[in-house]
């Protein structure tokens, strides 16, 4: 097993300069790729895939379908390897032999590579499990138990599934407002936000604990980071998908953002989904979901560039994802989806997530009495 690498997956990670490479390369490991500026004591080194995918010196666009960056693609090797000081693995759904992950992280064992998986390669390896805390579970009290109010502006950010381009939003966010001069308290929704200086969604709320508690637990977490930081605005990256997709693909039924959401009231929530065309009914459906479950209105739409269908007729349970392009959506958002009510962008193009940037910065100023 592989229980001795040199692996850094809890707290306390040193923060000094030190050159950072990606493999395999995903559509969030690609948002990474296109916010370099906003890393924090790193410097992206290498972006790395595997030799197989026939994707060496492409552009990163060929990924995710957004606009030209100039960044290339690099094929996986132990001379590449031996040019960064951190390797961050993540998991890729196309890439399921583990075999190949495990072969990676010996590599970089063996040239004394600090390496970082993502949660959820993490759990995939079975390296080790989550466990309870110490403490044993909270009992209600109903007459002391209670929510502190957090007197800061929170964005939620959310999604419809994986592949929606959520980080990329969280750092296009993560770029205004700190270009605005603001004091941004930021909690990603995966563990490559750490790269960036977020916060990170604490391990708690993994846990197999009642609700109730890790309502009550992540509100005083969030609160204590508020005093302690004294931001002007808060971000929060809501990991998981928003609600199933159906009886039979559960994406968690939602959980994790109800939770979030019943912990800290959000003035603006956005949401990243999946490419279709939609009515405007679909949009005023799901604006009105986020405010009555999830204690946040969503204002504003990020399309992305996949669409995504599921499939159990042959009676196994399958997904597809099919990849577009940022001018594809953006046409099709201008052509037949144009509603004024709802504010639709696509987060991989550099002036479409500009504008919902400022838009969100409009309804911030506009109708939240924290924001100055």
């Amino acid at each position: 097993m592989i229980s001795d690498i040199n692996l850094v997956y809890q707290k306390g990670r040193s923060n000094m300069e030190k050159k950072l490479a990606l493999f395999p390369m995903t559509r969030d490991m690609c948002a990474m790729a296109r916010y370099p500026d906003l890393l924090q004591g790193y410097e992206l080194s290498h972006l790395m895939i595997p030799g197989y995918m026939k994707m060496h010196d492409m552009d990163i666009s060929t990924l995710d379908g957004g606009s030209c960056t100039g960044d290339m693609l690099s094929n996986y090797g132990l001379n590449i390897l031996a040019e960064c000081d951190i390797l961050f693995i993540d998991y890729d759904d196309k890439m399921k032999n583990l075999d190949l992950y495990r072969e990676v992280i010996a590599d970089a064992k063996e040239l004394g590579k600090e390496i970082i998986l993502s949660r959820k390669l993490f759990q995939k390896l079975s390296v080790a499990q989550l466990s309870w805390p110490d403490e044993p579970p909270m009992t209600q009290n109903v007459s002391e138990d209670q929510l502190y109010e957090i007197m800061v502006p929170v964005i939620t950010v959310l999604s419809q599934g994986p592949n929606t381009d959520k980080l990329a939003m969280e750092l296009a966010l993560r770029r205004h407002f700190t270009g605005l001069g603001y004091n941004v308290l930021q909690i990603g929704s995966g563990e490559n936000g750490h790269f960036f200086g977020f916060k990170e969604i604490p391990d708690f709320l993994y846990e197999p604990r009642d609700a109730y508690e890790k309502i009550l637990k992540f509100n005083e977490y969030v609160n204590k980071l508020a005093e302690q930081q004294q931001p002007e605005l808060i971000i929060i990256g809501v990991p998981g998908a928003t609600m199933k997709n159906s009886n039979k693909f559960l994406q968690g039924l939602g959980l994790l953002p109800l939770i979030i959401g019943s912990a800290i009231k959000s003035d603006l929530s956005i949401l990243c989904m999946y490419y279709a065309t939609c009515k405007k009914e679909y949009f005023k459906n799901f604006s009105q979901y986020g405010q009555y479950r999830l204690n946040g209105l969503i204002s504003l739409f990020g399309i992305s560039n996949v669409t995504m269908t599921s499939d159990d007729s042959s009676g196994m349970r399958k997904v597809n994802y099919t990849d577009l392009d940022s001018n594809f959506v953006l046409k099709s958002i201008k052509d037949e989806m144009n509603f004024d009510e709802y504010n639709l962008f696509n987060v991989l193009d550099n002036e479409s997530v500009k504008s919902a940037c400022e838009a969100a910065q409009n309804i911030l100023t506009g109708h939240v009495r924290y924001m100055r």
